[in-house]
């Protein structure tokens, strides 16, 4: 009996896992209840060369809840100096599982799955509906430009990506 049971059991389970998507480790923070999620903000530190980040993925119902802060298919910038590190707290306001991930290019990837980072650690965990990420720190190291993207299904194919230069010229970090 148990033996009959066992495949289609097995079957359901496989069938679930391949729908979903290969991604990074889901943040483990715990649903708040009580407190709110952050408010977006881009703050920086001369002393320490930092600029510290606060995206919120599902801001709003723009461009169908696929949006940083309301912002998509790269109509903001968010520039920061050269050498600086970048802090990035991601807070999850919608209703479904984001990220924030920095490429390489001016355009989306066609597998942004797969799409190697622009710098190392440049990428926060998935993170659930009502969920905050670890922040995830990195160092801008090369100038140019950059895309920040969701890598969740087809967010980033969808508009859900703002983008990123880095130019020693700067002084302080932007977001506009």
């Amino acid at each position: 009996m148990i033996g009959r049971l066992a495949l289609p059991a097995l079957l359901v389970v496989t069938a679930a896992l391949a729908q979903m998507p290969s991604m990074p480790t889901m943040a483990q923070a715990a649903p708040s209840t009580t407190a709110p999620l952050p408010t977006t903000s881009v703050t920086t530190d001369t002393a320490t060369k930092t600029v510290k980040v606060v995206f919120v993925a599902g801001h709003d119902t723009a461009n169908n809840g696929l949006n940083y802060n309301g912002d998509a298919k790269g109509e903001k910038t968010l520039t920061v100096p050269l050498g600086w590190t970048i802090e990035v707290t991601l807070a999850n306001g919608g209703r479904m599982p984001h990220d924030f991930a920095v490429v390489s290019g001016a355009s989306v990837p066609s597998n942004v799955g797969g799409a190697k980072l622009a710098f190392k650690d440049a990428a926060t965990q998935v993170t659930m509906p009502g969920m905050v990420s670890p922040t995830t720190k990195f160092v801008a190291n090369r100038p140019g430009s950059y895309l920040i993207l969701c890598r969740v299904g087809r967010h980033a194919a969808n508009g859900m990506y703002v983008k990123l230069v880095v130019a020693n010229s700067l002084k302080e970090a932007t977001y506009r």
